[in-house]
């Protein structure tokens, strides 16, 4: 007898673990803006730019990985 091996799709856990990486890049980012003389608010507005752009590049990333393996 033959069973079915459940296929478990952790999709939540990608965007957790993609969030949490964005969020530590945007955070690095702003405090080096920072210690480099730049101004807290466009050090903070930085670091919310660096945050998108990560969040965005790393989820097509996890979206292209996924569509070659499977």
């Amino acid at each position: 007898m033959s069973s079915q091996v459940p296929v478990c799709n952790h999709r939540v856990y990608e965007v957790v673990i993609v969030f949490l990486v964005s969020v530590v890049a945007g955070l690095v980012a702003g405090l080096l803006w920072t210690t480099l003389g730049m101004s807290p608010v466009s050090a903070v507005a930085t670091g919310a730019a660096v945050f998108a752009g990560a969040f965005g590049l790393c989820m097509t990333a996890v979206a292209y990985v996924k569509k070659q393996g499977g």
